[in-house]
Formats: C-alpha cells, structure tokens, sequence
C-alpha cells in the first residue's frame, strides 16, 4: 500500500471516566480498509486520544505503507506530535513519546488537525464502543437475573450442586 489515512478519535465519559477510542484506517480513495471501535478503560478524554493515535499508529504499521496521515479533531494533540508546542505535563510527554516512537517507523507520515465535522468515522466507532459495552452490560445482568429466578426454584441439593459446579466454574478461569 502507497498511502494510508487515519482518523483518530478518544473520548472519556467523565473526566476520568470510561474511555474509548475509534480508528478509521482508509486507501488513498476513501475505501475503507479498517476499523477500530475499543474501551481503554478509564482515563481522561486527553488522554484518550493520545492513545487513540498510539493504537492508530500501531495498527498501521502491518500495512507497511509509504505514507501516512493521521486526522484528529484535537488540534492540541496535532500541535503537540507536530512539536509547535510543547506540554509540561509528565503524563502527556510520556503518551507523546511512545507516539512518536511509533509514527517513526512509518516512512513518511504527519498528523493533521481537522474539523470534527471532517472526521465524523473514528467518533461514531468511540461511541460504538460504548454502545457494545453497554449491551454486553445488559446481557450479563438479564443472564445473571435469569441465574437468580432459576435458582430460586432449586431444591437444597440442587442448589448445593449449582454451588459445586458454579466453583468448578471459577477454578477452570
């Protein structure tokens, strides 16, 4: 592949708070050739989108691409990799680096800020991310009610069986 584009997004419910990020990776015609929807756990919406362009980063380096070019709706964290400014923050220059340790493997590569109407795909996957922890959420408790309303109906024997096998359960991991 000649050349690749990335948009990046991170966004945090709460700051701090639950934390995703979203990836779009396209071909110099706008196909699009992957994605990246994922929870990060929790960390600011800053810091969100620092690790958004890491795991962007990281992604693209199996393309083996030419060049490539990353969009962010963040112009500071554009500003900050393209070294117009520099942050004081520990945390922040340490996320900059691993960046920038990964953008250097690529062979020619630049971040650009755009505006959030011009990198509406990495958003909508942040929030896809939520969307399906949120279901799996919903899953897990209509299962655990399930479990509740199952057990209730159990007989001491088979509750001490359900307890048994629940421990088998567990030591298998």
């Amino acid at each position: 592949m000649k050349k690749l584009f990335v948009y990046v997004d991170g966004a945090a419910k709460g700051e701090p708070g639950e934390a995703g990020i979203g990836i779009a990776v396209t071909d110099q015609n706008g196909a699009v050739i992957d994605e990246v929807s994922q929870l990060i756990g929790r960390a600011t919406t800053e810091v969100a989108e620092y690790r958004a362009l890491i795991e962007a980063a990281r992604h693209v380096a199996s393309y083996e691409a030419d060049s490539v070019i990353f969009f962010t709706d963040n112009q500071r964290v554009a500003n900050y990799i393209n070294r117009v400014f520099e942050t004081r923050e520990p945390h922040i220059k340490r996320l900059i680096e691993i960046a920038l340790g990964l953008l250097n493997r690529i062979p020619r590569w630049r971040v650009n800020y755009v505006d959030r109407d011009a990198n509406v795909r990495a958003p909508r996957l942040v929030e896809q991310a939520f969307h399906q922890s949120i279901q799996a959420q919903v899953s897990r408790e209509r299962m655990e009610l399930v479990l509740l309303a199952r057990a209730a109906t159990l007989s001491d024997d088979g509750m001490q069986r359900l307890i048994d096998y629940a421990e088998r359960l567990q030591e298998e991991g």
